[in-house]
């Protein structure tokens, strides 16, 4: 990993401290899982070039056309999120790779599997169905393409337990106090002056544990692009 993403990386640590909640994330939803109307099985159906509509990237058999990236940009932005075309496409791009990995190892979620977790995840929000549907619609998806959308992240997830699983990661109290002790001054003006090393212990241990885990998914997405056939074409991103 090169120094740029272990700063971010630290940063990461402080921030979650923070913020007082921490969440255990296996998958890169940064730059992986942004709301998309492209599946595996939709892309590169159209094969001839279309002037308004261009080819900007090929991942091996895979096709993603500039309305795609634009789909996925326009609904990014109808959430408040900033996001550039390059981001967005690469994101597109490891979400590919990914679920042709899944693909290939044969790891599958049913679509009523999928739809019982979101069933769960909208109820807990005090949604009712036909609730959720009228906030989908608000974005601009609905709740099939949600399903599918969501099929797909819980695939690439599986995999990349699978993967973390075996990794055995151990976070040691020494780990933990090397970090608040490197980081005390920004820990404290954020959390409180009066805030001791036992007192978030726990919570630098899982940001630590979050942190390796996004290592580890981050070099299998690497060794992903160095096995695939990929070309970019920024130039008609503009």
């Amino acid at each position: 990993m090169n120094n740029n993403s272990k700063s971010i990386l630290n940063k990461k640590v402080i921030v979650g401290i923070s913020s007082g909640s921490i969440i255990v994330v296996i998958i890169l939803a940064l730059f992986l899982f942004m709301p998309s109307e492209i599946t595996l099985n939709e892309i590169g159906f159209a094969e001839q070039e279309d002037e308004n509509n261009p080819i900007v990237a090929e991942i091996n058999d895979q096709k993603i056309r500039l309305a795609d990236v634009q789909d996925a940009m326009n609904m990014e932005i109808s959430q408040g999120q900033m996001i550039d075309s390059i981001t967005v496409l690469d994101q597109m791009i490891a979400k590919i790779l990914l679920l042709e990995e899944a693909q290939a190892r044969n790891i599958t979620i049913t679509m009523t599997e999928t739809e019982e977790e979101i069933t769960s995840m909208y109820a807990q929000s005090g949604l009712s169905q036909a609730q959720f549907e009228e906030k989908l619609e608000e974005i601009g998806t609905t709740y099939d393409q949600t399903l599918e959308m969501y099929r797909e992240e819980l695939i690439i997830n599986k995999m990349l337990a699978d993967e973390i699983s075996k990794a055995e990661i151990q976070i040691s109290d020494e780990d933990a106090k090397l970090v608040f002790d490197e980081n005390k001054d920004v820990i404290l003006a954020q959390v409180g002056n009066s805030t001791v090393f036992e007192d978030i212990s726990s919570q630098i241990k899982t940001t630590l544990l979050q942190q390796k885990q996004q290592t580890i998914a981050l070099d299998i997405i690497e060794h992903l692009k160095e096995k695939a056939m990929i070309i970019k074409y920024e130039d008609r991103l503009q």
